[in-house]
């Protein structure tokens, strides 16, 4: 614990000393320029010395010195006003601090078992002290307020206007004051990558859940972008309570760059909670960089399929792909090996990689029952055929997506299944 209260003392202290700054003192901000550099070197040493009294109060002894000839120089400016240049100069040296903080948090969030048994359970509040100082220098030298992180899953977010800094993908918090309760965020997952604020680094959108301690879970849809300096989180946008999640999928149409579709099921409003979801829904986004903020965008336009008149006997469907919960994927050898055709009588006729199949179904709303089937016998070294009646027994609801896609979500939200 000593080695966390030399640092944050090091950062609030290197945080005055910035807010002291003089229009005569281009001097000081190269003087600030060498001496971030040897901070850096010194907080790298601390982080892999023995944190033994002695090394702890040798590199404590250093850094009070290396803030001491900061200070100096600015003790020696007479007026408080930055120029352009001086301005630009500080500006990339809190870059340079943020990506310190972002290099060397890993060591401060695990801190040394052997310190004290609280260490670890008290790195969430020592990561947000550091933020706060962050956020204390740039709101002195108006900068956009940016934190960063070494991964998504430490990264931090907006979630109905608060703040929540992850740690290894975990938030908790006191839901209320007084409150006993605690109030979870945690990360979900349906990840996929896209590229977007066009930097040419992929950047992921990703679900989070939140609970309060009650019987609800909300969904959020969020962003960390990929910067040089580390991972920046957005605000989230709310899908709803106990939803069931589908698919995260990026628009293929040069009407809407960079935006995304997320299909999931909801319930009517007049059915219970306890109930499964069975209403298919997909709302369309797109991320607003500078703000960080979700905004959606209008659905249908030409060329995307309208999910409304879409039905199960308008075409005959290829299966593409089978996405499992623990991140196993199945999919055909050949892209036309598998193919379903639904008919009006509720019955299907099923082609393979080997064999024909026939058999019967059953719908109500988006809930989906496949009957025994018939099968041809050919033998095929190889063939996807098994597993793929197998899929077929653990199907429960289907929903259409506006790429003019089947897809079929598995029992126990063990995975989903796309047709074309």
């Amino acid at each position: 614990m000593q080695k966390i209260s030399i640092i944050i003392g090091v950062i609030g202290l290197l945080a005055i000393g910035w807010f002291l700054v003089h229009e005569s003192s281009i001097d000081y901000v190269a003087t600030v320029d060498d001496e971030l550099t040897k901070l850096e070197s010194e907080l790298a040493a601390l982080d892999s010395a023995d944190a033994s009294n002695d090394a702890v109060a040798a590199a404590k002894n250093r850094i009070i010195t290396r803030l001491g000839t900061i200070n100096a120089s600015l003790t020696a400016s007479q007026d408080r006003t930055l120029n352009t240049n001086q301005q630009q100069m500080l500006d990339d040296g809190l870059v340079r601090l943020q990506q310190m903080l972002v290099q060397h948090q890993t060591t401060l969030a695990t801190l040394d078992q052997s310190a004290d048994q609280t260490s670890v359970a008290n790195s969430g509040v020592i990561i947000t002290t550091l933020t706060q100082t962050i956020r204390a220098i740039q709101e002195y030298l108006d900068i956009p307020m940016v934190i960063l992180a070494d991964s998504l899953r430490n990264a931090t977010y907006i979630i109905d206007g608060s703040e929540v800094t992850l740690v290894d993908g975990v938030a908790t918090a006191q839901a209320a004051s007084g409150s006993v309760e605690q109030t979870e965020t945690r990360y979900f997952g349906n990840e996929v990558q896209v590229d977007l604020d066009n930097d040419g680094r992929e950047d992921t959108v990703f679900l989070l859940t939140q609970s309060t301690g009650g019987s609800g879970t909300f969904f959020y849809v969020v962003a960390a972008l990929n910067t040089d300096a580390g991972w920046q989180g957005s605000a989230g946008f709310l899908l709803g309570d106990r939803i069931a999640p589908q698919t995260i999928e990026l628009i293929q149409n040069s009407s809407h760059q960079n935006a995304i579709i997320v299909n999931y099921l909801e319930r009517a409003l007049d059915e219970p909670m306890t109930t499964d979801p069975p209403v298919g829904v997909n709302v369309w986004l797109k991320l607003d960089p500078t703000t960080m903020t979700w905004g959606e965008v209008e659905q249908n336009v030409a060329g995307e399929a309208d999910t409304s008149v879409m039905n199960l006997t308008m075409q005959p469907w290829t299966w593409v792909q089978t996405t499992y919960s623990d991140g196993a994927e199945l999919a055909p050898k050949e892209p036309d090996d598998f193919t379903l055709t639904f008919n009006a009588n509720n019955t299907v006729s099923i082609s393979t990689d080997c064999n024909t199949m026939n058999g019967t179904y059953e719908t109500n709303d988006f809930q989906i029952t496949f009957g025994p089937m018939t099968m041809t016998k050919m033998f095929c070294a190889d063939s996807k055929e098994s597993a793929f009646a197998t899929m077929l027994e653990q199907t429960q609801s289907y929903f259409f997506t506006t790429r003019g896609e089947l897809v079929f979500d598995l029992k126990f939200d063990s995975g989903s299944s796309v047709f074309r």
